[in-house]
């Protein structure tokens, strides 16, 4: 199984890959850590050689804002979920989330200044707004692609993927 969590920054997508991970064993991948390394941005071949290396995997769950760089493991995913949360949600995440790593309550693999702040805000208005362009990419594999917009969306594709283990020993 070959699952790519998209959506934007303070979606959740970090959150789900981690309950799906727990729930079904696969192990889960960040992009945040594939691009960077926590301390400076990795060069493109050291990138591309990281992320060859998961797509070689038989299973992976993977997420990420949906980069342009990684589109072939969007293209090579069995299911893609893409997190289609309300701009004002993932705002107010955004800044919970920053204050949190601010305080050293969170870990984080960046700096957590007022441009970071700044960025993440840009970032999340342009998925909102498509000018990002991965909504428009996505529409291209509907077949495969799933769109969650609340939480409780969120909980019954869990539970689905729950039952789904439970019934395959």
């Amino acid at each position: 199984m070959k699952i790519y969590i998209v959506g934007s920054v303070g979606s959740g997508k970090t959150t789900l890959a981690r309950q799906l991970s727990a729930a079904t064993g696969i192990p889960c991948y960040h992009l945040d850590e594939v691009q960077h390394d926590g301390l400076r941005r990795r060069t493109d071949d050291e990138r591309d050689s990281l992320f060859a290396e998961i797509l070689a995997k038989e299973h992976y769950i993977i997420e990420d804002t949906g980069r342009k760089a990684f589109t072939e493991g969007i293209r090579q995913a069995d299911t893609i979920v893409l997190l289609n949360i309300p701009l004002f949600v993932c705002r107010k995440r955004i800044v919970s989330r920053w204050f949190k790593q601010k305080l050293g309550i969170e870990k984080c693999g960046y700096k957590p200044n007022f441009k970071m702040l700044r960025l993440m805000f840009m970032w999340s208005k342009n998925y909102a707004s498509g000018a990002d362009g991965l909504k428009s990419r996505l529409e291209q594999l509907s077949d495969k692609t799933i769109t969650l917009r609340t939480t409780k969306e969120i909980n019954d594709f869990l539970g689905g993927i729950t039952n789904v283990q439970n019934c395959n020993p």
